[in-house]
């Protein structure tokens, strides 16, 4: 039998915990898998085939499940890989905000792409004297739809699905051990300062962010555009 070819293998960090894993490159038929999940352009589609090739990538540690990291970490992670596999730089398409009729294509060295951090950003709350809130981040599943904060209602979904526990005095309770009413009930009647400090995990959150600064040669004028988020690199 034809031994299989050897793969080179990669080290980084996890940017949430500072954890080191190891990785290989994509192979031809993982980046078949992806390719046809882009051209899909069905979201379950792209989730299951991001989720399946990373896991297939990362050699060490051997149990490190891609569903359980934070969704910024997936999408690092995701880059990393797809920069050793297909090259070091990706092409984006980019349209100016103040001039919707220029779009350009625009190259990026994946190296420069980073998960920018907020040094205010913590994953524990305190909304009250006694009561605080143990958050986790995003995860795989909110890739489709992003973190949807537009309103109270939205607000409130994506606040209940990013609660790991809530802590009273001495008491943890574990939110898998509530109902989803349960929850969403007891958020409700929270006052607004006190749901405005827990939106703020969301605002200032890790983020995978570039910005790029591109010459509309329309207007002869320069313009900004901020990149986030693996929707905007895949």
């Amino acid at each position: 039998m034809l031994p299989k070819p050897i793969r080179p293998e990669y080290t980084t960090t996890i940017p949430s915990t500072g954890k080191k894993v190891k990785y290989q490159p994509f192979t031809v038929k993982q980046e078949k898998v992806l390719i046809l999940a882009a051209e899909s352009q069905d979201q379950d589609e792209i989730v299951n085939a991001i989720v399946n090739v990373l896991n297939s990538c990362i050699t060490s540690p051997s149990d490190l499940k891609i569903e359980d990291l934070a969704l910024f970490d997936i999408e690092y992670l995701f880059l990393k890989a797809r920069a050793k596999s297909i090259g070091e730089k990706i092409e984006v398409r980019v349209t100016d905000p103040n001039d919707e009729t220029f779009e350009t294509l625009h190259s990026i060295y994946v190296d420069r792409i980073g998960v920018e951090k907020n040094e205010d950003h913590t994953d524990i709350i305190n909304v009250a004297e006694g009561t605080s809130i143990k958050m986790k981040y995003p995860d795989i599943s909110f890739f489709a739809d992003g973190i949807q904060l537009n309103n109270i209602t939205d607000s409130i979904k994506t606040i209940c699905r990013c609660i790991e526990s809530i802590v009273i005095d001495d008491e943890v309770y574990n939110t898998g051990d509530m109902s989803a009413n349960e929850l969403e009930d007891w958020i409700e009647d929270l006052t607004s300062d006190q749901f405005k400090k827990i939106n703020n995990f969301f605002k200032t959150m890790p983020k995978l962010s570039h910005t790029v600064t591109i010459k509309n040669t329309n207007t002869n004028k320069d313009f900004k555009v901020t990149l986030e988020g693996l929707a905007d690199f895949f």
